[in-house]
């Protein structure tokens, strides 16, 4: 794991780590208040012999090896004094504690480092005073009960060296030792289970969790919205998902440059995952853009796109497919100018034959001659009918819903299609949380970032058509009219009825990009002969891309 890694892990898990962390330091703390406190206090004592004198009272040197030899052998037999329950009861009787010997002798204890002639006491008690008391008491009587084993005569003696009154008191549980300790276990715990998580959680959340196993690119990542829901489908009120669902128009638009798609499909690996919602947003904003559209419920078992555009049967996909009617008559009108829908009403007992038919790959072909045709088709894995409409399209979108499509469904989806002939242009993700906590966890900047446009800027027609850049409708009139051969030079530039209050300056604000001033613009009204011979010549001028539309048709 490396260290980007470890903090996408932290990022993500960061909730799970943090309860963990919290749940360490409350047991903890839990552990300080049920376990009793105790003090200990430390006494040295040290194990001397007395030396015999000569005659002249000078010190003997043979005889003070031998007393310094004696001294240390003597002092390892005495640490097990020390901790007998001989002195325990007599350290009870002087100080009148009320325990037993045993108890008392449990609570001390007797050491000696190597090469030194003293014996570290460790007394523990319920008070500071209380476990010095106990400590000089035990060197005292450990004195005594050695000198009754060695005899009074014995040159050995156990004197008292440093008194428990000289030590520092060391105070048990240690609260901030305790409190590290659970923190630092709790951490740990909370790291393992994000671990484990993380690994054996496969859903897709971000566009890095995409981009890291499929070679698919991300064509857009759709936020929660109900501007992209689909009882939402003519909403324009939110910015950021008409935003994102242009992002997603303009890579399907550059996904093959050679070879402009003109059937697009738009699939998911599940029910649920907002395929038809994408499809039908996708549709408005194309028509919007200066595209005629056809989107076409090929969902023959759950179909919703009448649903979503309040349509009414009974003249619809399938009435088609049979022969029962033509094409045109069950091809319906939306609001939205530019697109037209052919919904499907009824449930076929044999959706996949139908749609595999050569009826279906005709009627496709017949719509994609002057339309782009988008198919709404099923989902790929509960069944085949999206694979058997993948051939038939330029371009297939795969829609996966964030945090709810698993890695592993996506990749048998995208095998399906592959094996069916389909050619995926791209993955969108939908549902993508942008709250500034999913940002946090997923570290996901596609919304990361505030908006320098505002509301006004990016107006709605005035019938509710939807939402559209300043200049769309422009675009719309100059393919109509030029299109009948009864347009003028004037209609590209004066665009009265469409956005009465925006100038050729605001479009520029809006496009961020170079325009002619006012005054050039009403000169080319008057030069209607050359506009028409140059129509691209009259969108540079405005600082206007051509439509996509107006390109060549596919041979």
């Amino acid at each position: 794991m490396t260290l980007r890694d470890f903090l996408n892990l932290t990022r993500r898990r960061l909730g799970t780590i943090l309860v963990c962390t919290l749940l360490g330091a409350v047991a903890a703390a839990g552990l300080l208040l049920v376990t009793p406190t105790t003090y200990s206090a430390q006494a040295t004592a040290y194990v001397r012999v007395a030396m015999p004198q000569t005659s002249d009272g000078s010190n003997d040197s043979g005889s003070y090896a031998a007393a310094a030899q004696l001294a240390s052998q003597k002092v390892k037999a005495f640490v097990s004094v020390f901790t007998s329950q001989s002195v325990a009861e007599s350290v009870i009787k002087e100080l009148k504690l009320d325990t037993t010997p045993a108890q008392l002798a449990g609570r001390i204890n007797a050491s000696n480092a190597a090469n030194s002639l003293t014996i570290v006491v460790t007394a523990t008690g319920d008070s500071p005073e209380q476990a010095r008391k106990i400590a000089d008491a035990v060197v005292t009587q450990s004195a005594a009960q050695v000198k009754s084993l060695e005899g009074a005569n014995s040159p050995v003696q156990v004197v008292m060296m440093a008194p428990a009154g000289l030590s520092e008191i060391t105070t048990t549980p240690s609260p901030m030792k305790y409190l590290a300790i659970g923190i630092l276990a709790g951490l740990l715990i909370g790291y393992a289970i994000a671990f484990a998580r993380q690994h054996f959680d496969t859903r897709l959340r971000t566009v890095d969790d995409i981009t890291d196993k499929f070679k698919a690119p991300v064509l857009a990542v759709l936020p929660q919205s109900k501007g992209i829901a689909r009882t939402d489908a003519d909403s324009n009120e939110d910015f950021q998902s008409a935003e994102s669902l242009r992002k997603l128009r303009t890579n399907l638009r550059y996904a093959n440059v050679d070879h402009q798609a003109k059937v697009i499909l738009v699939t998911s690996p599940l029910q649920g995952d907002g395929k038809s919602s994408v499809a039908a947003s996708l549709a408005k904003v194309m028509a919007i853009a200066g595209d005629d559209v056809v989107l076409v419920d090929t969902d023959l078992r759950r179909p919703s796109v009448a649903d979503t555009f309040s349509l009414h049967g009974p003249l619809g996909l399938l009435q088609v497919l049979v022969g029962s009617t033509k094409p045109e008559n069950a091809l319906r009108a939306s609001r939205i100018d530019g697109l037209s829908i052919l919904p499907a009403f009824d449930t076929p007992p044999n959706p996949s034959e139908l749609l595999g038919s050569s009826r279906m790959a005709d009627l496709v072909q017949h719509l994609s001659r002057d339309h782009v045709v988008i198919l709404d088709a099923p989902p790929v894995l509960p069944v085949t009918d999206a694979v058997v409409l993948s051939h038939l399209a330029d371009s297939i979108v795969v829609v996966v819903s964030a945090g709810r499509t698993r890695a592993e469904q996506l990749e048998h989806a995208v095998d399906s299609i592959e094996r069916g002939e389909g050619k995926i242009s791209g993955i969108v993700l939908n549902r993508a949380s942008s709250t500034k906590l999913s940002r946090l966890r997923y570290g996901d900047a596609e919304y990361g970032y505030e908006y320098g446009y505002s509301r006004s800027e990016y107006r709605t027609d005035s019938d509710g058509h939807g939402v559209t850049t300043p200049d769309s409708s422009v675009h719309r009139r100059a393919h109509h009219t030029n299109s009948e051969g009864q347009g003028t030079g004037s209609e590209l530039v004066d665009n009265g009825d469409a956005a009465p209050h925006e100038s050729p300056e605001d479009i520029s604000v809006t496009r961020r990009m170079p325009v002619v001033p006012l005054a050039k613009s009403e000169q080319l009204k008057h030069a209607n002969a050359e506009l028409q011979l140059d129509d691209k010549f009259a969108h540079e001028e405005l600082g206007r891309r051509p439509l996509w539309r107006d390109s060549p048709k596919r041979s």
